[in-house]
């Protein structure tokens, strides 16, 4: 009942004071009518498991946490063959992380929440453990999964650290008291390899105990480039790690972790759609591209390109050229097909910087390696009080050489001056590091409380060149290296947490967090500057510097009330916070340099049940997001100071307001031991209420509004089935099984515009094997129905005309593959 408040568009304060009123009812009668109540007693062994998770950073069972959780347990992630945060966010309905740059510029959205620039502050963030991960989360290591929670909606009063719209926190299995361990190996089609140890050694029981890992993996990819012959979209990964427990005394325990990671991996699979073919200021050939002609209808919507007046604003006064109304605009969904692409590998074999010397080799793609180090340590005081601290520190080195055309095109138009590359090398260095420090009151009382502070702080640099360049002379000559832009941030914070329960059924927990983020870009000289631009002056060394704090305070208050023991209604009402930032691009003007950060006011009601001696679960949640200071990305014309060349660059802008709603609904069963049915699903509304946009205004007749535009990225359906049967066969220990996944995710539009999506996609994936006694052996296949739909795209400017187009970012297509492993 709860959730169908959310149907319908009646006015959003009065739809969520119904919603808020009714919970309140609700859970005031059940107060007045509570009395004792005795968990449930399971009959037989056919109940579904019981998971335990830490999203409140204490232990609680799943079921009775009032939060939307969807938690995978180490066994359904391997049963599932999820090998990645990407693959997790297919069976999580209302999670989107999509690998569109391959395994670097995550991007994850929850329940309609996004960041469109990586750079910016992410909504999600993911934790290992309960430790803060910036970057590099698309290559985790999830092989040693004990279980992941995906935990959504505002996590900001206890988490921070941009989890304003959502937590993914990873937990992976911790040293023992039993030597054991696991192996496994996986061959899969195009050129798959993985192969994954684990062993766990106690030294002295009850007291220290090691666990160490391993794991090599490497992927052909799937695409072929039409100008090498090589294939697009190789990855490869070596990780090593472990974990040291030590128990000394029941008073005090600590975890020790470290995880060493290198990734090297190939240019990914992304390809720019073509644009038409003009002559005489008419289209003479559309030549396969998606774009519409000026005066047509997109989406609903009709194109009526215009030009910029003297203020750089759209002005339906002001005619866009000739060549950019004929040429149209981009509209659609991706029409590629096949697995040929065009993209520049040949000029990333061998790079030389020309002013140093120094041999950079083959830069082509990803080269990454992550070091990271964690420890977590308990101290147990009398009567229950623990005091908890969790220290982390990770250093990371990321080289990535790309080509920004998507088509295999070396430089933009000079128009007459020497042309920019469209090629591009980074190196960059990324060190971060957090303390935490809480102290909880023993759990198992009325009143119950949680206090901690939080300090963190990274630092980034790095250097950039365009590969190669054109002289004064038109010749293709090596680019030098440039410096970047230094940044660093600085966050701290303190929360607590307080809970009281009257009774054995209502409780209402109050939670908030105060925090300080600084952010500093600059103070790095980036090299003469040739012309006057931005913040640059021609003949002087040109700095970028800016320097912001961002303060704020995230509450989050909820109410359950246990309507039976195995029935649980809860609502909560919750601030999430971001902070802003710098777009850091030399040449931009100081009207774009800067943008705020984003705020989230969040309502959220559902239900949590359990039925049939817990062989049926059923959980609703439904939700309200009001968005404010909404940070989306946009193109800006830039010129470069060092080279006078003219260029786009996409940087981030603070739209307006926007509000997501929707519900989710997550019904898992076991109607008999050999039989276990799944199934998830969220519809997520997500739109801008009010705000400007200047492309808004250049493809819309001058009209900025962003008014009515869904949000970027975000599926309005997306869902999961699933079914697993398994079954004894003869009397030796042996099990067959099989297991068949559906997943659906709906349209996912590029940009604010509404004009560029990917369509609805449809993956069915299924796997069949046998167990017996400390070994498993399994077949599948992913994408069975080879289903090509582009995984996102964005909007860009054709490397060759500068006219408008479009970028997708092309999926894996079907693979066919095993598992053999073995437990010991």
């Amino acid at each position: 009942m709860l959730a169908l408040s959310f149907w319908g568009d009646p006015v959003m304060t009065s739809t969520k004071a119904m919603l808020l009123a009714a919970t309140a009812v609700v859970l005031i009668q059940g107060v007045a009518h509570a009395q004792t109540v005795a968990p449930t007693t399971v009959a037989d062994g056919n109940s579904l498991e019981d998971i335990i998770v830490t999203a409140r950073k204490v232990s609680e069972r799943i079921q009775d946490v009032p939060l939307s959780i969807q938690a995978l347990s180490g066994t359904d992630v391997r049963d599932r063959q999820i090998r990645s945060i990407a693959e997790l966010s297919q069976y999580t309905p209302g999670l989107t992380y999509s690998p569109d740059f391959g395994r670097t510029q995550e991007r994850p959205v929850i329940r309609g929440i996004s960041a469109l620039r990586p750079e910016a502050p992410q909504p999600v963030s993911v934790f290992v453990n309960g430790v803060f991960v910036r970057d590099a989360t698309l290559g985790l290591n999830l092989d040693d999964a004990a279980r992941i929670e995906v935990i959504k909606g505002p996590q900001s009063a206890l988490y921070g650290r941009s989890t304003y719209a959502g937590a993914i926190n990873y937990a992976t299995v911790h040293p023992g008291n039993e030597l054991a361990g696991r192996a496994e190996v996986t061959i899969a089609g195009q050129g798959e390899r993985t192969l994954f140890a684990a062993i766990t050694l106690p030294v002295v029981k009850d007291v220290l105990s090691v666990r160490v890992r391993g794991k090599h993996y490497e992927y052909g990819g799937q695409y072929t480039n039409s100008q090498t012959g090589r294939k697009i979209g190789s990855e490869r990964t070596n990780a090593v790690g472990g974990e040291v427990s030590w128990t000394p005394s029941p008073a005090f325990d600590f975890l020790g972790t470290v995880d060493w990671s290198k990734d090297r991996d190939g240019l990914f699979p992304g390809i720019a759609r073509p644009v038409p073919i003009q002559a005489g200021g008419v289209v003479t050939n559309q030549n396969g591209s998606t774009n519409v002609a000026n005066g047509a209808s997109c989406n609903g919507r009709t194109i009526n390109i215009v030009g910029n007046n003297a203020t750089g604003i759209p002005d339906p006064a002001v005619p866009a050229s000739l060549t950019t109304r004929t040429n149209g605009w981009p509209c659609g969904a991706s029409v590629f097909t096949g697995t040929t692409v065009r993209r520049n590998q040949t000029d990333l074999q061998s790079y030389t910087d020309p002013a140093t010397g120094i041999a950079y080799g083959n830069i082509e793609g990803l080269q990454r390696e992550v070091l990271r180090f964690a420890g977590i340590a308990n101290l147990h005081f009398g009567d229950g009080y623990v005091l908890t601290s969790l220290s982390a520190y990770t250093r990371q080195t990321a080289n990535l050489g790309a080509d920004q055309s998507y088509n295999g095109t070396r430089f933009a138009p000079g128009f007459g001056a020497p042309a920019a590359s469209w090629l591009s090398y980074d190196r960059d260095r990324l060190n971060y590091g957090s303390q935490e420090l809480r102290l909880a009151s023993p759990q198992d009382r009325p009143f119950t409380w949680l206090v901690g502070a939080y300090f963190y702080r990274e630092q980034s640099k790095g250097v950039s060149t365009g590969v190669i360049a054109q002289n004064a002379q038109f010749q293709t000559v090596a680019d030098v290296i440039r410096p970047k832009s230094n940044a660093s941030q600085r966050d701290l914070a303190g929360f607590a947490r307080v809970q009281y329960a009257f009774g054995d059924r209502f409780k209402i927990s109050a939670e908030g967090r105060y925090g300080e983020v600084q952010v500093r870009v600059g103070g790095t000289p980036l090299g003469i500057a040739k012309v006057t631009v931005g913040t640059c002056t021609a003949g002087q060394q040109c700095f970028i510097n800016g320097n912001r704090t961002f303060k704020d305070f995230a509450p989050r208050v909820t109410a359950d009330f246990k309507l039976t023991p195995d029935i649980l209604l809860y609502a909560q009402v919750a601030k999430g916070t971001k902070s802003g930032g710098f777009n850091t691009t030399p040449g931009l003007t100081s009207d774009v340099f800067a943008y705020r950060g984003e705020k989230v006011w969040a309502y959220e009601a559902g239900i949590k049940s359990e039925f049939a001696d817990r062989r049926l679960r059923v959980n609703v949640a439904g939700f309200w997001n009001d968005i404010s200071d909404l940070q989306l990305s946009n193109i800006s014309t830039v010129t470069s100071p060092f080279t006078g060349a003219a260029s786009t660059t996409t940087i981030v802008n603070n739209v307006g307001t926007a509000r997501t709603r929707g519900v989710e609904l997550e019904v898992v069963a076991r109607p008999a031991a050999w039989l276990t049915v799944n199934a998830n699903y969220a519809f997520t509304d997500a739109k801008a209420i009010k705000g400007t946009e200047t492309t808004n205004g250049t493809v819309f007749g001058g009209n900025r509004s962003v008014a009515g535009f869904e949000l970027p990225r975000s599926p309005k359906h997306s869902a999961t089935l699933g079914a697993e049967v398994g079954v004894p066969l003869g009397s030796h220990g042996l099990r067959g099984f099989v297991r068949g996944d559906l997943i659906y995710q709906s349209r996912r539009y590029a940009e604010i515009q509404n004009l560029i999506w990917a369509d609805d996609f449809t993956h069915f994936n299924a796997s069949v094997g046998l167990a017996g006694k400390g070994w498993r052996a399994v077949a599948f296949v992913k994408n069975a129905g080879d289903d090509n739909t582009s995984l996102n795209g964005f909007r860009y400017l054709d490397p060759g005309t500068f006219r408008r187009t479009a970028v997708d970012f092309l999926p894996r297509l079907r693979q066919f593959g095993g598992t053999f492993g073995v437990d010991f």
